[in-house]
């Protein structure tokens, strides 16, 4: 058998990121757009930064990233304060209750892979955490 091309496993990998991602947002019960969840994800794991600076590392314009933020802060999930060391800027951070959201929504999510996982047979899952593996390595430095 003739091993797959790049494109096409590339394709079939889009295909099921896609569908994975539409079952795991079918239960979704709160409120946060998948930007905003992004965003509010990268302030938890790095800590405070500017619009800007989150705008860049999300690939998004300032602007776009701006209006997320305020959605977040409307939800009372991050914060804005004044940077400390240059008053013309202003920081956001995550508030406790968005540290929350963040974990109640990744635990939903992982119960619902959990059930799907536990239905494969044993020989199938070790198969999946081969494959983790091997794609943890396309796109960690």
């Amino acid at each position: 058998m003739a091993s797959p091309s790049a494109r096409d496993l590339a394709s079939d990998l889009l295909t099921i990121y896609g569908r994975i991602r539409r079952t795991l947002l079918t239960g979704k019960s709160d409120e946060v757009t998948a930007s905003q969840t992004a965003a509010l994800g990268r302030l938890l794991r790095h800590g405070e930064s500017t619009t800007a600076d989150l705008a860049r590392a999300e690939g998004v314009r300032p602007q776009s990233m701006g209006a997320t933020i305020q959605a977040l802060v409307d939800l009372g999930l991050v914060e804005r304060r004044q940077d400390p060391a240059d008053g013309r800027r202003t920081l956001v951070r995550a508030t406790p209750a968005g540290a929350s959201a963040r974990e109640d929504a990744w635990a939903a999510r992982s119960r619902v892979l959990t059930e799907l996982l536990g239905t494969l047979s044993p020989e199938d899952r070790e198969t999946v955490a081969r494959s983790l593996a091997i794609l943890e390595t396309l796109v960690e430095p």
